[in-house]
């Protein structure tokens, strides 16, 4: 718990930030990534069928294995901001963010009064009480990242407003429902994408803000150095289902051209 620091003096120091994206419900998934290695999971309720105390749990596993855990929420909402942020996360994704008022409406969910309107019972967040209250206030701003979603032309347009939102911690480039908003829906590799993705990047450093993307599984080393080299300091390489499947599909391939040469040599 309380992982942000690693991650922070990662990006202070110019390393890459690896993570993975957690979609199934066991929680060992999440244990099991930290341990491998991952720096941070990104623990997604919008696109799983995770529930509030799957998330939980996943919360849990991941600060065992020694990863910060990021948890998107499905929608700009204080009732779910308020809810993951009790649980402890190291980090909060808030999604569809298209301007400068939803940004400063998600900041206002997530910090208390009179900066916002998080309501009082931080539960987890504070360990269970066993943090003092008055320092749990003082730090808990810095504690847990603000990540704004950006995945519309009109998030795209309206950047630079969005980027001066006080509170906004860090960006996340949704490339898929980027270009569904563009029209081209997933064609993430044509140049228009790419010249946009890099004109993102350019922006939130320029303000100072830290820039994540998530790439598909089994994207090539070489283009994660390459985004990398463009400025994205937070890479998540994939999710678990995938990686799942990929291993999964893999081995059967290999087990089945096994037995068919042995079939053909016996």
């Amino acid at each position: 718990m309380y992982q942000l620091e690693k991650i922070k003096k990662k990006i202070s120091e110019n390393q890459p930030v690896i993570g993975a994206n957690i979609l199934l419900s066991d929680c060992a998934v999440s244990e099991i990534f930290g341990f491998a290695g991952c720096d941070y999971v990104w623990i997604d309720m919008e696109h799983s069928p995770l529930s509030y105390k799957d998330t939980a749990n996943h919360l849990i596993a991941a600060h065992s294995g020694g990863a910060a855990a990021f948890v998107r929420i499905p929608w700009n909402d204080p009732v779910m901001v308020k809810r993951v942020l009790d649980m402890g996360p190291d980090g909060i994704i808030i999604p569809l963010i298209k301007n400068a008022d939803d940004a400063r409406r998600a900041i206002s969910f997530c910090r208390y009064p009179p900066a916002g309107i998080r309501g009082w019972n931080p539960l987890r967040s504070n360990k269970y009480g066993c943090v003092d209250n008055d320092w749990y206030i003082e730090n808990v701003d810095r504690l847990v990242w603000k990540i704004l979603m950006i995945e519309q032309i009109e998030a795209v347009e309206n950047l630079e407003e969005i980027l001066q939102v006080d509170g906004v911690d860090a960006i996340l480039i949704g490339p898929s429902d980027l270009t569904g908003s563009m029209g081209v829906l997933t064609k993430t590799d044509i140049p228009e994408v790419r010249d946009i993705i890099v004109h993102i990047i350019k922006t939130a450093k320029k303000a100072g803000v830290p820039v994540a993307l998530s790439v598909p599984s089994g994207t090539p080393a070489e283009v994660l150095c390459e985004w990398f080299k463009e400025g994205i300091q937070i890479i998540s390489i994939g999710q678990d289902e995938y990686f799942l499947a990929e291993t999964i599909r893999n081995g059967v391939s290999n087990a089945k051209e096994a037995f068919t040469r042995y079939m053909q040599e016996t």
